[in-house]
């Protein structure tokens, strides 16, 4: 991953002792878990599978067998097609939320509601509780935007570096709340109902303390492990403490044998 001067500049080394996950958070612990049976039958299918060429599939979305390979490595930095496959594969587990894939925010910021407008003509927005928006800031950094729906509603940024500028974050408010609007309107609309304007407050989470990620290269792994936390309905202020074990490298191997057993 190649990273910008202003975010190198904020690497550090944890100097916090490692603890254990499952001790500190035993409701957690499942989540987390994998069991040794499923690494052993996934090993067993890549031996079947020498075409790295294969690709699994989840609905539209696709991931090459190498691409689930790397999900696993501890240095890789997580592509769009990755992060895109788990959020989708979140989509089929978890009917309270919705996850959009990494272009839905570069389109909205480049082309207005207009360019996203029939993204959502098979979901009900406004009947989910959480909606998931990936966005990839200055070309090298993932960062996750979790709208809570329900009253009151909050836009939360979630940067597991700590590095999200006012001036980024307003931009990223002001666009959604546009699309919020616009997507209320459009339902309202079809109902011959008229409605007040969308409103939601902005939390930047990891603005004012200490951000989990210390490495320059797995903030696409914590948008993901942030998105399933909050789907399982973990306490925000819980999640903040939760991804500051060594969660991460647990979380890798989670997505690549939750993707493959969906997958087959």
């Amino acid at each position: 991953m190649s990273i910008s001067t202003r975010t190198r500049s904020k690497l550090r080394t944890s100097s916090k002792p490692q603890k254990k996950l499952e001790e500190e958070f035993p409701e957690v612990s499942e989540i987390f878990n994998v069991k040794e049976e499923s690494q052993e039958e996934f090993l067993k299918w890549l031996n079947k599978n020498k075409n790295r060429k294969k690709s699994i599939y989840i609905r539209s979305e696709s991931l090459t067998i190498k691409g689930l390979i790397k999900l696993q490595e501890k240095d890789s930095w997580l592509s769009s097609d990755q992060i895109n496959m788990y959020l989708t594969h979140l989509n089929t587990k978890f009917e309270h939320i919705h996850s959009f894939t990494s272009y839905f925010y570069m389109r909205l910021a480049m082309g207005g509601y207009s360019s996203v407008a029939n993204w959502t003509k098979k979901t009900e927005i406004y009947k989910k509780e959480t909606i998931f928006v990936p966005i990839n800031i200055t070309d090298d950094h993932w960062i996750l935007v979790a709208i809570f729906i329900e009253e009151p509603r909050r836009i939360v940024i979630i940067d597991s570096f700590g590095s999200v500028t006012d001036e980024c974050a307003t931009e990223i408010e002001e666009n959604l709340i546009t699309w919020l609007n616009k997507e209320y309107h459009k339902v309202s609309n079809e109902n011959n109902e008229v409605g007040n304007p969308i409103n939601a407050t902005l939390d930047l989470m990891f603005d004012k303390e200490e951000a989990p990620q210390v490495d320059g290269y797995s903030c696409g792994v914590f948008i993901c492990m942030f998105a399933r936390l909050i789907a399982e309905n973990i306490e925000m202020d819980k999640i903040k403490n939760i991804v500051k074990f060594e969660a991460v490298e647990k979380f890798r191997q989670v997505m690549c044998i939750e993707l493959w057993n969906y997958a087959e």
